[in-house]
């Protein structure tokens, strides 16, 4: 009698712990299904679905890449819900962490819900905002709390990694490139992947400062570069010019700085322009600004880890868009009377 007991009481727990860990395994399927999400600072990735791919090559795929955490389990809540056979063919942007309804969501939308935006590099953080209101259910006021002082990246991994003032906003941190967005994205999600993007880019071209040189610090000097020349070859002639002048405690007297005070953006500046206290103001005040300018692109980031040495302190650019260069300011001066009117 007591064997039996002991039978019926070892089934009985056998059993407790068989739902147990069923009952652990629905809640951490459920939560993986419909409620986890991704980090803030978890950097996109674009996944390509092809004609013809089937639902288990993507799910291997995902997985490879580390945006789900099991091809099984996601290929069974495809079958669940049926979604697997609506799946679109295109290119879609995900990120890891995201639960596997999101997920499913995403990749059954169809190209013709997405919108392309293309941002020159040397925009403005108002340049970028007005594409951004004109295009998307954005409004100024919103773009102007998400990438202002009190912006809620201001803890975003490489804004904290690239010691960004608490008195500026993000400018300079936003990089310019052709993103495409559906069409109901919000404010967050678009500085996040331009954030995202300005980060992947310093990761994936090595670009690290000198020593003496924060990540801010060579945004800022690169937002300059980037209002103040075109073409990678003047941009690495300045760039060398622009840190021996920074060494010596010379001002760097570029006149896109005062033009970014002032909001226009002509050739070149007048008297009274030039007299305006900001310590934006470079012709004022030796150093770097505050902050950058603009958002540079990759040519003007290069410049500063690759420049070009060269003997010049002065350089002009002409209505043509030819950088003429000179050792003394006098030859400056001459060049100034020669190449502008």
């Amino acid at each position: 009698m007591m064997k039996l007991f002991r039978k019926i009481i070892s089934c009985v727990a056998t059993l407790i712990i068989l739902i147990v860990l069923l009952g652990s395994l629905v809640v951490w399927q459920s939560y993986r299904f419909w409620l986890q999400a991704p980090a803030k600072e978890a950097s996109s990735q674009v996944i390509t679905i092809v004609d013809g791919e089937g639902f288990g090559t993507m799910a291997i795929e995902l997985e490879e890449r580390g945006l789900i955490n099991s091809k099984f389990w996601f290929t069974i809540y495809g079958r669940l819900d049926g979604s697997q056979k609506n799946i679109q063919v295109g290119e879609f942007e995900l990120r890891p962490g995201m639960n596997y309804a999101s997920i499913i969501d995403i990749l059954m939308r169809s190209d013709s819900e997405e919108v392309t935006i293309t941002i020159p590099e040397g925009y403005t953080l108002q340049q970028i905002g007005e594409l951004v209101v004109a295009n998307f259910d954005v409004t100024e006021a919103e773009w102007g709390v998400l990438t202002g002082m009190e912006s809620p990246f201001e803890t975003h991994e490489f804004v904290v990694a690239a010691q960004k003032p608490a008195d500026v906003d993000l400018e300079g941190y936003l990089f310019p490139d052709t993103y495409r967005f559906f069409e109901d994205a919000t404010g967050e999600q678009i500085v996040q992947k331009l954030l995202n993007t300005m980060q992947s880019r310093f990761e994936q071209n090595n670009l690290v400062p000198s020593p003496d040189m924060s990540i801010h610090e060579m945004l800022t000097l690169a937002s300059i570069l980037e209002r103040e020349v075109r073409g990678s070859e003047d941009m690495a002639i300045v760039a060398d010019l622009f840190l021996r002048r920074l060494d010596i405690g010379m001002a760097l007297q570029a006149d896109s700085t005062v033009n970014y005070i002032t909001g226009r953006d002509t050739p070149s500046i007048s008297l009274a322009d030039r007299d305006i206290d900001s310590l934006y103001n470079t012709y004022l005040y030796p150093g770097l600004p505050p902050g950058p300018i603009s958002n540079p692109g990759l040519e003007s980031l290069q410049a500063l880890i690759n420049p070009t040495p060269n003997s010049f302190y002065y350089f002009l650019t002409t209505p043509e868009g030819e950088v003429i260069y000179a050792i003394s300011h006098d030859d400056h001066v001459r060049n100034k009377a020669t190449y502008l009117p």
